[in-house]
């Protein structure tokens, strides 16, 4: 029996905040216990990525960073950088590496959100209605991990980081079903404890990050060449 499972491509996010009182934040979703992969897991923002990340309308909105993400990402990166966005709205309704020049009433949003995870609407009708603009100077691409060969599936992941944007995180209550803005050492910490699960990528990232005082400091060495990518 051939048991080989397709590697599919995909992107998450670290978003990086600082808290007054206790410095770096990351963060942290819970995946909805039904999922086949990563069950329960608290993970960055992120997903798979759909053929209408690359489309040219959105291209044309890129006003920066579209050269440097491909250079450093590869043929993809556009379309990678993309989706990192893309699911940081559906997971979590944070816009990132971008500006809003039409933004819609927060009514508006929750159903265009909800649109885009069921499927019902694409990214693109949301970019065009919200006019949004993007800056992909503002992602740094610093690792690449591939999910282990194996059943259910398996991913090749692209992980970025970028300044948490105004406004809080709100689970959508399908893929993921808890906020929680973590200092990365006190999450690895808990995994430790047994108290939540982290998948291998998740807390090699927080470990990273561990060492950072604050979000600048973590974003300035990220955005340098010179990060390891673990392959």
């Amino acid at each position: 029996m051939n048991r080989a499972v397709n590697v599919r491509d995909a992107a998450t996010t670290a978003l990086l905040r600082d808290a007054p009182d206790t410095g770096l934040e990351v963060l942290l979703l819970r995946r909805h216990a039904s999922h086949v992969f990563g069950a329960n897991a608290y993970v960055f923002p992120g997903g798979a990525l759909d053929a209408a990340d690359d489309d040219a309308e959105l291209r044309v909105r890129c006003a920066g960073g579209a050269e440097a993400i491909a250079e450093a990402v590869g043929d993809q990166g556009f379309a990678l950088a993309m989706a990192a966005i893309r699911e940081c709205f559906e997971e979590a309704d944070l816009l990132i590496a971008c500006t809003a020049n039409a933004p819609v009433s927060a009514r508006r949003r929750e159903v265009l959100r909800a649109a885009l995870n069921q499927q019902t609407a694409c990214w693109t009708d949301i970019v065009t209605e919200m006019d949004l603009r993007f800056d992909l100077d503002a992602l740094a691409f610093f690792a690449h991990w591939t999910t282990p060969a194996g059943p259910p599936k398996r991913y090749s992941t692209r992980f970025f980081a970028a300044a948490a944007p105004d406004g809080e995180a709100r689970c959508d209550g399908l893929e993921t079903t808890h906020v929680w803005w973590a200092r990365p050492h006190a999450a690895v910490a808990a995994h430790d404890r047994g108290e939540i699960e982290l998948m291998t990528p998740t807390r090699a990232t927080l470990e990273s990050l561990a060492r950072y005082p604050d979000a600048a400091t973590a974003l300035a060495e990220l955005m340098q060449a010179a990060t390891v990518r673990v392959p």
